[in-house]
């Protein structure tokens, strides 16, 4: 408990086996430091159930809080913040192409809906100047489960990654 409560301390939930507090501030900044992670060292080996936020603490944030638009919304637009300070506009602002397939990519199980809408989500904030806000996203996901909107986090994640991957091959950067 005391982990949870020291601001310094990557800690974002605790659990006595029946029930678990999530701190949702923690969980966003833990997910916006693997995210700056990737950006520094594209090599560098993030899994999201152990590097970003816990399977768990994604259920409570999603079923329990109801942040599944919160998540969404704080992945794109920590991706556009991180994207823009360091590569070229016309990189950063281009959209995912149509034939993108994260299935193809990646050894993840993510439903085609829910790739589409983390793919229309990604793509209307690269087109955008402004921040999306959490009601920008929220039709997007309403409709969907828990499984699902959790789903649309790990897409956009995944989304984020492979971007920054082609824009660092692309440009050189490091």
């Amino acid at each position: 408990m005391a982990e949870l409560l020291d601001q310094d301390h990557p800690r974002a939930s605790v659990s006595d086996g029946d029930h678990i507090s999530v701190n949702a501030g923690q969980v966003l900044d833990n997910i916006a430091l693997a995210m700056e992670r990737l950006d520094l060292d594209i090599n560098t080996p993030i899994s999201i159930d152990e590097d970003v936020v816990a399977l768990n603490e994604l259920i409570v944030m999603v079923r329990t809080l109801q942040l599944g638009s919160a998540l969404a919304t704080h992945v794109v637009n920590t991706a556009m913040r991180l994207m823009a300070a360091r590569y070229p506009a016309e990189l950063v602002r281009r959209p995912l192409p149509p034939e993108y397939d994260l299935q193809k990519l990646a050894p993840l199980r993510i439903r085609d809906r829910q790739q589409d809408i983390a793919k229309t989500i990604f793509n209307r904030r690269a087109a955008s100047t402004q921040d999306l806000t959490e009601q920008d996203v929220a039709a997007y996901l309403e409709p969907l489960e828990p499984a699902g909107q959790i789903e649309v986090f790990v897409a956009l994640f995944t989304m984020y990654e492979h971007k920054i991957g082609a824009m660092k091959y692309t440009t050189g950067i490091e």
